[in-house]
This record gives structure tokens, C-alpha cells and sequence, in this order.
């Protein structure tokens, strides 16, 4: 591996010298590339959050010391001085709270920069100094326990400078109180919404203030304009930090108080025992909170723990774990198609929602066709060409749940069916490896005959392949199918039997048959007749089981051979987001980012703003050190020489120096308003670098501090190239992620000449590589790509070498014919709520909507595989192009960007979510048998990555339980996506519910009205009335219309912004739901109080007056 990390290191600095040396030129905000290199958490935490020297200190306590003893520590010795003196006790405090934060978060997130505003010590109402930390709602990236820590550590350091405890008001206390319910009702919903008392307990008893500005535009309404809270908006971040920081992470803050003797906290104990209670009460009910707020046009695939369902299976594919699930490819398909690869599913349990990933060693679903045949769907082909003659889904199929999922969620386990997995490890401790079983104890699947007679001469339990649902039914209905079964004749090895109503309980129970004339036709019946105890009908025997027997369970086992559940345990799922695989683009898309304000029209020309020559904008105000001119380039236009900021005044445009004009008292900045020749600067790009047939689109204005803008060649190229720029300067491609530990060479399209050249030497075996077909381990840092991101990105390495060689001057770099040639070339990965990229490599593509990479990879991004999306971007791109000058001043705006680069991927270092991944072979029998007691997952032992961490096999043989044939198997894209309107969609939808027996169709068409169509409807008449009015020419908005009736800009008419079509688009298809389900009366109501609100919105009033003498009359 160390050969692998020092390869990926030397390339990566060779992209960043050649970044060096165009950078030089002048062309780009600074001369130096602008992401700093990291090699471990240290490195990305000095480059975050500072301060200089702290990485030394950090690994050495890193090597004996947990990550948040680590934070604690270091933020005393911050506040100690030992890394320096601050110019105040408020500098000192807010660093050691960035940096400790930093630590807790891994050095990846935003949440250190962005989360934390400021700190303040205040003053108490006896006159004692308190601490006040501000909070935002960036926030929510560091995570529960990390934000719980945090205000540990704010009360850790604060008695560090004699800082007194906060003392709140009655009224600071119940508004926090009426803040909490309101941000869950109004704003976002809370992972945990802590009552009242819970709240008001909390702040009064907290150290310091959790406080912070408001991040909602929802007001409090009960206690406003507090003297020590400068808000009556709602304080989003602190709520957070409160709700799903301190009070939920509650056990876990407790143990830290106790390493650290930090005193003042013993009431989080109360909270505590709460907690645990609330998990234990919901062990193993039914749950319906999945499938509280669906969405129209995305299926409910299974309702909570229903028969016929998804039956829970315990292990880990290839590509899976991490919050992932497979199911079978045959599955994807008799769903119509929508579920793809990489789509977000919301489950009953372990946790939330997890993304799909085919495996097709798994059971797949069964199901009965138009002829009235039962068949076991086996693959994707089969599924393929019976999808059109399927009638009914009587069972889904297994989905593929590691331990390590329940173990992260800490939800009980669930009792297993009895599967082929269990069943092999019951047959070899009860046969020896040399006996005549060897060929079945080596994989060979018994026929029916030989299943039997294993269970008889070892007594081994039934195989699961002929044991059937049989706890599904009744012993009532399996006397009636066993009497019926032994009319059956048994013709060339095919019991054959007159068709009649006691097939549905054939149905139930999932035998495969075929009807044929009117005949019922079974192949594998042996095992069926045996267990229930058909060759006894005629015998005592047979009578007195039947009558004996409490359940069907004890029934099929009254026959002399041992039958176990196939399915006890079924959970319930339904559609999420559709799978993701796109190029990022701005909203309006963006070649450049070069400011043309109104002049480039309501599509932002570029070529159209140039036909004025000179447009007045906000743009940088850079000066020459030698000559003095002011221009908007690094280097001077005039002599070449470097330029500085310039402040001057943002009202009078006097030259300044600090924040204030000395002469008019008004804002300084380093930008102003003034006239620039867009026309001779277009001009001057052209002649660099050529013209493009495409449109160039710039942007309206710059929301950065300094209004840098980008050299227009660059947009020029890209516009050439047919890609688009994010706001940071970089293109980007999007995709689902989904974890994968192994591949074979030809899923993902690449020769064996190749996988050698990057540095694969054997398979999972130890064997050499020699054939396309061998399963090979996955190094760390290694990505799979979807096709279509290949392609983007092809263009994007165009773009590329076109900038190096016509712009800077440079040889190209990429030099590539094809996509193909992108595998071995460095990429960065990133996700939205993170600062910090970390360095990948494409190895080969797919032709699912995913990136498939190695879950330490997905974890270095603190991201699992639950149905999200993050970026990726070559390289270069990033060294070349990205600025911190072009993000803007708001708040959240250095999330997303690439301010360090993690070089090295470290395991201890990635977010430990991926720790509870389990990496066995496969799960021992005393776990299966623990399934049964509904034990808690900390209870039994199962190898994860967390007993191989600090270890020599931290990176390697992370083995998986169960195969798959190849990853790009079932369908690539959700049906979801190709429907063309929400009608189509939710027929769609319905028509799936009708077909799944796991599924209530009347309570899937209740559920998309109630949750999804009336709330739309009244949202966007609430919404139309509350409207902003838009220009049709600059695109200004309008709260309300001037008396002109005209825009105040340029004079041009005004248009609603919100539209009666879409106040009304689900209305009708809402009343034709209503009618043709014979929904509730209660419901109907609603929709015709909504349908009259509508009418009297946007239908004209017919009414006369009248009189009394016309009623009397």
C-alpha cells in the first residue's frame, strides 16, 4: 500500500508544479495554487482552521489519545498560550473552539469555519463574565456528538481564563422552548425533538450560552426583543446544537465529563436513562414513520414488516455496506424498473434509507402470472422476459443488511430466516467434509429427493430452497392443502392436480408450479408432501398432528423432518431519491464567472453585453505597486508588475484604508462600481485563445468579498468544450454514491494490461491475474465512474489542455483520444456540507448512475451510502482554477470547496461510521441463532473494520459474505425519471401497488393526497398570494407592483411569478385518486374546501346584489 499511497502522492504533485507554473503567468486571483495539500488530519486541520504549528502537537496525541480527548486537550492549550498569545481572551476562545471542532470533525467539514459565528463574553445580571458561543446553521455538518462535544469544550476552556458560568432569564429559558417546536414545525425537522421540560432543564444548566443569529426567516412570537438575544428570527444552528447535539448525544457526552472530572453536568443523566427507554419501547413494532410523508410517483414497495415483503437477510455484498442495501437485479425488474442501481430507498429499518445495489446471490422474488402459474424469479434475464405476463408479487426477495448497519443504528437484531448460508454450517457440524455430503458441503445445491434425505440421516434442518412460507398460514389451511395435494397423480416425476381454491394457499406459501388445462402442475414437490405429512393422510398419525399442533410451524414439524421460518422477519420499504449522475451546473448555467449586470440581458451574453463595449459593474479594484494603475488582473496591464487590493469608498469612491470612509463615514471595500471595456477584454480573449460556436453565459453580479471576477478566456474554452463552472471555479460531476471493496476487470471495461500498469497484482485469492474475470480487492482510493460522468469529464480534460496550451502557454497535459484514457488520471472527490476534497483515481467506469468507490473513500468525505450525491472533478481542474476569491461572503459559503486536499486516505482518520462495517466471511451460527432472542448488536462480535484498525490488514481482505456476478446488473436508471408527468407517474405508482401483495393500494393513494398533493395545493395558493412580481427583460423581482405598473430598471412589463396552473396541476388528478378509490368522506371534504379557495382566488364573482323584497317574494 505504501507503494500505492506514494504513486498517487508523486502524481498529484506533478499536477500541482505544472498548476505552479501557470499560476505564475498572472492570469488567475493569486499566483500559487490555492488548495493546500494534506497528508493526515493534522495537515487539514493546521490548513482549516490554524493555528500555525498545532499539526505536530495533534499527531503526537493523536497516537495515544481519542480524537475528542485530543480536542479537549488542545483547546486548553490554545487558550494556555502554548501555541502563541491572541490579541484577546475572544480571539483565544473562538480558536481553540474552531480547532478543536476541526478535530472532532476529522478537519473535513465546514461546520469549524462556517457553524461557529463568534464568541462573546458577556455579562451576566450580577455583573459576572459569561461565555456565549454563536452558532449557525452550517452547524448541522459536524454532526451530533461533535457539536455536543463542542459546547463541552466551550465550558471546558472558559474556567481555563476564570470565565463565570451563564446565568439565564426566565424568558431567555422558554424561548428556547418555544424555538424548538417552532424550528420542527416551520423549519426542519429535528433527528430528535426533546420536549419542554427536557428543554428548559438543558439551558438551565448549561454553562455557557448556546446562542446564535437567525437563520430562518420564521419569527418567534411569544418573547421577543430580549435584551441578551439580538433575534426575533429563529436561532436554527443553536437549536441543533441543543436538540440533536447535547441532549441526544446525551450518553456520550456523559463520557467525557467523567474522563475530563469536568463538574455541572450530572442532570444530563436524567436524559440519558429517557433515551434508552425510548429505544428499548420501540424493539420491534411495526414502524410506520417511513412511509409518513411519501412522495407521489414514488412507490411503497412494502408496508411496515408485511407478509410478502422484503425478507430482512443478514451480510454484506461486494457492493454494499455503509448504509447501503442489495437486492436482487430480478427484483429491480419486476418493479417495473424503479428501482435502479443507486436509488434511495426509505426503510422500515435498521436505519433510514439506503442506496440499491444488485447482488444476485440473494433470494429473488416470486411471482404469479396472467396463466396463473407461480414462478421464482432467478435472474435478470428471466425477469426481463416474464416482466410483461407478471399479474401478482407475491414475494419481493431478500434485501441485504450487514451486521454492521444494525450495529451503527443500534437497533436489535432481527430474527433471520433460514438460509442457505445457516444451513451449510448446521450441515458440516454435523458431517465431516469426507463424507458422501462433500460435494454439497463444497456448494452443490441437493435436489429435492437428496434434501430430504439429508434431513433425515443428519437431521439437519429442511434445505431453505424447499422450505416454503410456511408460517404465512394457517394449520387449518395446510390440512386443507395436504387433503388436496394427495388427490395429486404423480406423472414423470410431476405431481399433477386438478386445479381448484386450494391453490392460493400453494400461493402463499410460495411453491413454484405451472398451470396447464386446468391442471396444477409441481416439478420439486418432494419436500412439500414430506413435511406435510402427506404419505400419513391416511394414517392416526396424521390426524393426531393436525389436532395437536398450535401453529403451522409445529405442524411441519410433527413429520420426523426439522423445518425452520424462511421468513420471520420482513421489512418494509419505499422509493426515495432517483439515482444521480450529472454535471453540476449553476442555476442559470455558467461558463464564466465574469459579472455583466443587466447588460448581457436576461441570459447573461457575454457576446451580447460586449456589443455596448463599456458596462458599468462591480468589480474588483486592484492597483500596481509600480504604476499605480487600477485594473482587474493579478499582473498590471501597463507594466506587468504584481497588484494589490485596493480599498476605496463604496459611496463616494474615495481611496481608503480602513473599513470606513474618513471623509463620508460610509463602507470601504476592495471592489467598486465603474465602467470596464467588456468589448476590448471579449476581444483580447478571442485572440488568446479563439472564438466559440456555443453560447458564453457570465453571470448578473459576484457575491464574493472582492468581486474577483474569472479571465474570460477560460469561459471562452469551456463554453468551446461544452462545460459549465460552480461558483469555486471548478467543473463538476455528480453522482450517487455506492460503496464497493472488489471488482472484476471487465464490469468495469478495462484489460488486464491496464489493471496491472495500476499496480494490481493478484486476486482476492492470491492468484496472479491473468483473465478479466477474476474478483480483485479495491484499493482505497480507486473510483468507478458512471459512463456519463466519464464522458463530462473527457471534456472537462479538453478544456484543460486547451487552457494550458493557448492561455498559459504550457504543454497540454491530459493528452487523451478517448474517455477511456481518463483511468489512471487523479480526480478529487467532495460532498456538499464538507471543506476539505480528498484525492482519488479513476480505475474503470459503469454503466449504472452511480460512482462506485471503496467505502473508506465515501467515509474520508464523511459521507456513507444512504442515497446521497457528491462531486467529482479532475485534478488539475482543481489546482488550476479553483480560488477562495470567487466564493461568496455568505454564510455557508465555504462549504462545498476543496480548501485542503487529503493526499493519503487513513482509516483511523475517515468518519466512523465505516468502523462498524463488517468484513467477514460469514456470519458464524451463534449469530444466527442470537437473531432469534432479538439480542442488541453490541452483545455478539462480529469482525468489522474497527477490529483492523492501526492493524496490517486495515486495507485489505475485507471480505463479504454474499457474490455478485457483475455490479452493473439490473436496470441503470429509475423508471422515475423516465415517466414524462406526475399522472403517468402515479398510475404508475398505483399499478405497482396493485401488483405487490405487500402492499395496500387505497392506503397508497390516501397517503400521496394527504402527504404530498394537499399540502402542495394549499402551500402554492398560500404562496400566490404572498408572490414577488418578476421583469421579463432583467429578471428584477417585486414584493409588490410599482404604481407604474413597469419595471423601475428598464421599464418593461411584469409577470407573476407564481401561476394559477400551478395552484391547480394536482387538483383534478387528486379528485380522480378520491373517485376511483372510494376514499373517505373526511378526505373528499378537504379537497372541495381547497377546490373552493381556488375558485374564489381565480374565478370571477357572479353574485348580485339583491334585496329582502326578493326573498320575500
Amino acid at each position: 500500500m505504501e507503494k500505492y499511497f506514494r504513486n498517487l502522492k508523486v502524481q498529484a504533485l506533478k499536477a500541482y508544479s505544472i498548476a505552479e507554473a501557470a499560476r505564475k503567468k498572472g492570469l488567475d486571483p493569486e499566483l500559487v495554487p490555492e488548495i493546500a495539500l494534506a497528508n493526515d488530519l493534522a495537515d487539514r486541520v493546521e490548513g482549516l482552521t490554524g493555528p500555525k504549528g498545532i499539526s505536530t502537537r495533534i499527531r503526537k496525541l493523536r497516537k495515544k489519545l481519542s480524537k475528542e480527548e485530543v480536542a479537549l486537550n488542545l483547546a486548553k492549550e490554545i487558550v494556555e498560550g502554548k501555541f502563541g498569545k491572541f490579541s484577546s481572551k475572544k480571539e483565544t476562545l473562538e480558536q481553540a473552539l474552531r480547532t478543536s471542532l476541526a478535530i472532532l470533525t476529522e478537519g473535513v467539514v465546514a461546520a469549524p469555519l462556517e457553524g461557529i459565528v463568534k464568541v462573546e463574553i458577556k455579562k451576566n445580571y450580577d455583573n459576572t463574565n459569561y461565555l456565549a458561543i454563536y452558532f449557525a446553521g452550517p452547524i448541522r455538518s459536524a454532526g451530533g456528538s461533535a457539536q455536543a462535544v463542542a459546547v463541552l469544550t466551550g465550558d471546558y476552556i472558559r474556567r481555563s481564563l476564570g470565565i463565570g458560568r451563564y446565568q439565564p432569564t426566565s424568558d431567555e429559558i422558554e424561548r428556547f422552548a418555544e424555538e424548538v417546536d417552532l424550528y420542527n414545525a416551520e423549519s426542519a425537522r429535528l433527528q430528535y425533538l426533546p420536549s419542554s421540560m427536557e428543554v428548559r432543564d438543558a439551558i438551565k444548566n448549561i454553562p455557557i450560552e448556546i446562542t446564535g443569529e437567525g437563520t430562518d426567516k420564521v419569527e418567534i412570537s411569544g418573547y421577543r426583543d430580549l435584551e441578551r438575544i439580538k433575534t426575533n428570527r429563529v436561532r436554527g444552528g443553536a437549536i441543533l446544537v441543543l436538540a440533536e447535539g447535547v441532549l441526544q448525544k446525551a450518553p456520550k457526552l456523559l463520557k467525557y465529563v467523567d474522563k475530563f472530572k469536568i463538574d455541572g453536568w450530572d442532570w444530563l443523566n436524567n436524559h440519558t436513562i429517557q433515551n434508552k427507554n425510548q429505544v428499548q419501547d420501540t424493539k420491534i413494532k411495526k414502524s410506520y414513520k417511513f412511509i409518513k410523508d411519501i412522495i407521489a410517483g414514488r412507490p411503497i414497495f412494502c408496508h411496515p414488516s408485511e407478509k410478502g415483503g422484503f425478507r430482512l437477510r443478514y451480510g454484506r455484498s461486494r457492493n454494499s455496506g455503509l448504509g447501503s442495501a442489495s437486492i436482487h437485479p430480478a427484483t429491480m425488474v419486476i418493479l417495473n424498473d424503479f428501482l435502479a442501481t443507486g436509488t434511495q430507498i426509505k426503510t422500515e429499518r435498521p436505519g433510514k434509507g439506503a442506496a440499491v445495489t444488485p447482488c444476485d446471490s440473494i433470494e429473488g422474488p416470486i411471482v404469479k402470472l396472467n396463466d396463473q402459474s407461480i414462478v421464482r424469479v432467478e435472474s435478470f434475464i428471466q425477469a426481463e422476459e416474464l416482466k410483461s405476463e407478471i399479474s401478482e408479487v407475491t414475494f419481493l426477495g431478500d434485501i441485504l443488511f450487514g451486521y454492521g448497519e444494525f450495529l451503527e443504528n443500534n437497533h436489535p437484531l432481527m430474527p433471520s430466516g433460514y438460509v442457505e448460508e445457516w444451513w451449510i454450517q448446521d450441515l458440516e457440524k454435523l458431517v465431516d467434509k469426507g463424507s458422501k455430503y462433500s460435494e454439497i458441503l463444497l456448494g452443490r445445491v441437493p435436489n429435492p429427493s437428496e434434501a430430504v434425505k439429508i434431513s433425515e440421516e443428519t437431521g439437519v434442518p429442511l434445505h431453505p430452497l424447499f422450505t416454503y412460507f410456511y408460517e404465512n398460514t394457517s394449520v387449518k389451511d395446510l390440512k386443507v392443502l395436504a387433503e388436496w395435494l394427495s388427490t395429486g397423480k404423480h406423472i414423470d416425476s410431476i405431481l399433477q392436480i386438478k386445479i381448484s381454491s386450494e391453490k392460493q394457499i400453494l400461493e402463499k406459501l410460495g411453491v413454484p408450479h405451472k398451470v396447464d388445462c386446468e391442471m396444477v402442475l409441481i416439478h420439486d414437490y418432494t419436500p412439500l408432501l414430506r413435511v406435510l405429512g402427506v404419505d400419513q393422510i391416511e394414517q392416526d398419525e396424521f390426524r393426531i398432528a393436525y389436532e395437536k399442533s398450535k401453529n403451522s410451524m409445529e405442524l411441519v414439524n410433527s413429520f420426523g423432518i426439522k423445518v425452520m421460518e424462511k421468513a420471520p422477519t420482513f421489512i418494509g420499504v419505499r422509493m426515495g431519491r432517483p439515482e444521480k449522475a450529472k454535471e453540476r451546473k449553476m442555476r442559470p448555467p455558467v461558463n464564466v464567472l465574469f459579472p455583466l449586470g443587466q447588460h448581457g440581458g436576461r441570459t447573461r451574453d457575454v457576446v451580447k453585453a460586449a456589443e455596448k463595449e463599456k458596462i458599468s459593474i462591480e468589480i474588483v479594484r486592484r492597483e500596481c505597486e509600480k504604476c499605480g494603475t487600477i485594473s482587474i488582473n493579478t499582473l498590471c496591464d501597463n507594466c506587468g508588475k504584481p497588484t494589490k487590493l485596493s480599498r476605496c469608498c463604496l459611496d463616494c469612491r474615495k481611496k481608503g484604508e480602513g473599513d470606513t470612509c474618513k471623509y463620508c463615514g460610509m463602507r470601504t471595500g476592495f471592489y467598486d462600481f465603474r465602467q470596464v471595456d467588456i468589448g476590448q477584454i471579449l476581444k483580447s480573449a478571442i485572440s488568446l485563445v479563439g472564438n466559440t460556436r456555443n453560447n458564453l453565459k457570465g453571470v448578473i453580479g459576484l457575491t464574493s468579498d472582492y468581486k474577483v471576477p474569472e479571465n474570460l478566456s477560460k469561459g471562452i474554452l469551456r463554453s468551446r468544450n461544452d462545460v459549465y463552472v460552480f461558483r469555486d471555479g471548478t467543473v463538476r460531476f455528480d453522482a450517487t454514491d455506492d460503496p464497493l471493496t472488489h471488482f472484476i476487470p471487465s464490469e468495469i471495461g478495462v484489460s488486464i494490461k491496464k489493471i496491472k500498469e495500476l499496480g494490481y497484482e493478484t486476486d482476492i485469492e492470491g492468484h496472479q491475474i491473468e483473465n478479466t474475470d477474476q474478483v480483485i480487492e479495491l484499493k482505497c482510493q480507486d473510483i468507478i465512474i458512471p459512463k456519463s460522468g466519464a464522458e463530462y469529464l473527457f471534456r472537462s480534460s479538453k478544456f484543460i489542455d486547451e487552457m494550458l496550451v493557448k492561455l498559459y502557454k504550457l504543454p497540454p497535459y491530459y493528452n487523451i483520444e478517448t474517455k477511456e484514457n481518463l483511468v489512471g488520471h487523479l480526480i478529487i472527490g467532495l460532498a456538499p456540507h464538507t471543506s476539505a476534497g480528498i484525492l482519488g483515481r479513476i480505475i474503470g467506469f459503469t454503466s449504472a448512475y452511480v460512482c462506485y468507490a471503496h467505502p473508506y473513500f465515501h467515509a474520508a468525505k464523511r459521507r456513507n451510502c444512504d442515497g446521497d450525491e457528491d462531486a467529482i472533478f479532475l485534478l488539475l481542474d482543481g489546482f488550476l482554477n479553483f480560488s477562495k476569491s470567487y466564493l461568496p461572503i455568505t454564510r455557508g459559503g465555504k462549504m462545498d470547496t476543496p480548501l485542503v486536499l487529503t493526499t493519503k486516505l487513513d482509516p483511523m482518520e475517515v468518519d466512523e461510521e465505516v468502523h462498524n462495517m463488517d468484513v467477514c466471511k460469514r456470519y458464524p451460527l451463534d449469530f444466527y441463532n442470537a437473531t432469534l432472542k432479538y439480542i442488541n448488536p453490541q452483545d455478539i462480535h462480529i469482525e468489522t473494520i474497527a477490529d483492523r484498525i492501526g492493524k496490517n490488514t486495515q486495507y485489505n481482505s475485507l471480505n463479504f459474505t454474499h457474490s455478485t456476478t457483475d455490479i452493473n446488473s439490473g436496470p441503470t436508471i429509475s423508471a422515475y425519471k423516465t415517466l414524462g408527468s406526475m399522472e403517468e407517474k402515479v398510475k404508475e405508482q398505483l399499478k405497482i401497488a396493485s401488483k405487490i401483495n405487500a402492499v395496500n393500494e387505497i392506503d397508497v393513494a390516501k397517503r400521496v393526497i394527504e402527504s404530498h398533493f394537499l399540502p402542495d395545493i394549499a402551500g402554492n395558493l398560500r404562496a400566490f398570494s404572498k408572490q414577488t412580481f418578476r421583469c421579463t427583460k432583467c429578471n428584477s423581482k417585486y414584493r409588490r407592483i410599482p404604481l407604474s405598473g413597469k419595471c423601475r430598471k428598464c421599464n418593461t412589463n411584469l409577470v407573476l411569478t407564481v401561476h394559477k396552473g400551478s395552484v391547480e396541476k394536482y387538483l383534478k388528478l387528486t379528485k380522480s385518486l378520491i373517485n376511483n378509490y372510494n376514499l373517505d368522506d373526511y378526505l373528499k371534504q378537504r379537497v372541495r374546501l381547497l377546490e373552493m379557495s381556488i375558485v374564489s382566488v381565480f374565478e370571477k364573482d357572479n353574485a348580485k346584489q339583491v334585496s329582502l323584497s326578493n326573498f320575500l317574494e
